[in-house]
């Protein structure tokens, strides 16, 4: 197929740092990242400079392992279970494994992306992510073989992640970096509203296998967008050699993150308060099912959450460039008190469950937002990738934990009941440990131009 082997040629080419077989798409507007891609503009001029960018890095999130692969968990949650007689628990330990492929990697992609750039190893793994995604149609009910295969999807995946994304548009925002990274991460938030819903159509059209071929389409058709829109400020192309964004050089090494007591308060914080809101993201359906609402209906709600998601990253990302960024993330993070209250018991009316949907979202919107902004902000860019990959190594343990945590207290127990009511200190002492973060250090301070 002609378009196959342009897609081919472009990847291999990108990689071995050789002309693709098919020369570039010509577009009517100007690839001014491609001819200069070390332009830093004035804060006011830094989205009509480097937009592209922002897009390219939120489809490739959107598309990635944290986009529509953690989205489709709850809608995939009773299919596997009807097809394979597999119990809620047993299914829930989904997200436990692919959240083991990111904390066995997350350290290492910090390296590469730090000493050679996101570029190259996002593409490459949107490919192999493809690839895995179609592998994940061959499973045949052993359980087993669905854990090993769930990790295998999450090393495919593992350079698809918000670490890789961020790290390239963090190198061209300075003033507005809040909400660049805010716009950056909608990417998976429109994921939480289009996959439930495609994703169960596909079921119902087919069978489960299809959800894991629509996503596999979904990586390759980012590809595109990703070779050519996405670049780092301060990397060299074949095209120029300017002198990198000082920015890249400003912030701690990583044996001095260590050392400081922020590091280990923020990374605690979020551990607790990604247990929880990925507890929440991932059994929602069955949640809602159980509650006596219909799986069609159940499955409406989950889009809501990823309106929700997309509301939260936008409006953190706006506030954090305003405001003290530890307060904006305790107002944010807190909100999924007041769902895990309502989702206690049976739901008093489809507002109420609204409500509560609303609430996860906004937090699982500003948590991911958060992350590399907070990162950048008390750690700098000079070690960004490596700080950044260890401090998901601390918010996807928890991310792992709580989902499967929230099964084995169905399983128990026969309702939710007592795993929301454990949900609520968890998730306050883990905002307490953000808000208290401090003032972030001088050198972490947007300039207004490099």
């Amino acid at each position: 197929m002609p378009f196959a082997r342009s897609l081919a040629s472009i990847i291999i080419g990108t990689v071995l740092k050789t002309p693709p077989l098919l020369p570039p798409v010509a577009f009517p507007f100007s690839l001014s990242l491609r001819n200069n891609p070390n332009h830093m503009s004035q804060p006011s001029h830094e989205f009509r400079h480097h937009w592209r960018v922002v897009m390219a890095a939120a489809i490739g999130a959107g598309c990635g392992i944290t986009g529509a692969t953690t989205y489709s968990l709850g809608v995939l949650i009773n299919p596997l279970s009807d097809a394979f007689g597999w119990t809620r628990t047993e299914v829930s330990a989904a997200k436990t494994f692919i959240t083991l492929g990111f904390v066995l990697t997350a350290p290492f992609i910090g390296y590469v992306a730090d000493k050679f750039g996101v570029r190259r190893i996002a593409m490459l793994s949107l490919l192999a992510l493809a690839i895995a995604m179609l592998a994940m149609t061959q499973l045949n009910g052993n359980i087993f073989v669905f854990y090993g295969a769930l990790l295998a999807l999450a090393f495919a995946g593992c350079a698809t992640t918000p670490l890789v994304w961020t790290r390239g548009v963090a190198t061209w925002f300075e003033k507005k970096r809040g909400i660049a990274l805010g716009l950056t991460l909608t990417g998976s938030g429109l994921a939480g509203v289009i996959a439930p819903a495609a994703l169960s159509a596909l079921i119902n059209a087919y069978d489960w296998r299809a959800a894991f071929i629509g996503m596999a389409v979904a990586a390759l058709l980012a590809l595109i967008p990703v070779y050519f829109f996405f670049f780092e400020n301060g990397r060299q192309t074949h095209q120029t050699s300017v002198p990198p964004n000082v920015a890249l050089h400003s912030g701690f090494a990583v044996r001095e993150a260590f050392r400081s007591r922020r590091f280990w308060q923020f990374g605690f914080g979020f551990m607790l308060i990604g247990a929880v809101v990925s507890a929440l993201i991932v059994h929602l359906v069955p949640l809602l099912t159980d509650a006596g609402m219909t799986r069609d209906l159940a499955i409406k709600m989950a889009s809501i959450l990823g309106v929700a998601v997309i509301l939260g990253r936008v409006t953190t990302g706006y506030l954090v460039d305003r405001f003290h960024p530890p307060y904006v993330a305790g107002f944010f993070l807190s909100m999924p008190i007041v769902g895990c209250l309502l989702l206690s018991g049976e739901p008093g009316s489809v507002w109420l469950v609204i409500l509560a949907a609303v609430t996860v979202g906004i937090a699982a919107g500003s948590e991911v937002d958060l992350v590399p902004f907070l990162t950048a902000r008390y750690f700098g860019l000079k070690a960004y990738g490596k700080i950044y990959g260890w401090i998901f190594v601390f918010f996807y343990a928890g991310v792992g934990v709580g989902p499967l945590f929230l099964g084995r207290m169905y399983d128990l127990y026969g309702n939710y009941n007592i795993a929301l009511d454990v949900a609520i200190p968890t998730l306050a002492l883990g905002v307490l440990a953000i808000v208290t973060m401090g003032k972030a250090p001088p050198f972490a301070k947007p300039q207004a131009s490099l």
